[in-house]
């Protein structure tokens, strides 16, 4: 249950689209939909393949993700920094090995024990990625 409180946190805090948590065998993702908690067979530190998995936890209802709070405007929860400190609190606070984020805009955020990275959306001819965040985990608390 834990793991799917920190996906599902960590998305309203960020205004994020898709987020994937993982903390020892188990793995959630959470969407606009619902929560999805999976458990695999190896402990590692990356995020598993949800294929051929059997839920471990379903929670579904419609605008998971979506907050709306009078304290925090959208434009502060997109500013990439703002985003990158709220990954490395839920990685901390919930005891996470990996946590991976996709947010409307198209940026990407993956963090695990140790560092945070953030990389903004597709842009340019080869669809390259800039980064826009890499700090180690300490340095944003």
């Amino acid at each position: 249950m834990n793991v799917a409180l920190a996906a599902v946190t960590c998305g309203r805090l960020s205004s994020a689209l898709r987020v994937s948590a993982s903390r020892g065998p188990l793995c959630a993702r959470a969407d606009e939909y619902g929560v999805n908690v999976t458990q695999t067979q190896s402990s590692s530190a990356r995020l598993p393949d949800e294929r051929n998995q059997d839920p471990v936890l379903e929670l579904w209802g419609a605008e998971m993700l979506t907050l709306n709070s009078p304290l925090k405007g959208t434009a502060r929860r997109a500013d990439p920094l703002e985003r990158a400190r709220v990954a490395a609190r839920t990685v901390r606070d919930h005891d996470l090995d990996a946590l991976q984020i996709e947010y409307p805009d198209g940026a990407q955020l993956s963090a695990d024990r140790t560092r945070v990275v953030l990389y903004g959306s597709r842009r340019g001819v080869l669809r390259r990625r800039e980064r826009l965040v890499y700090a180690a985990l300490g340095d944003l608390l």
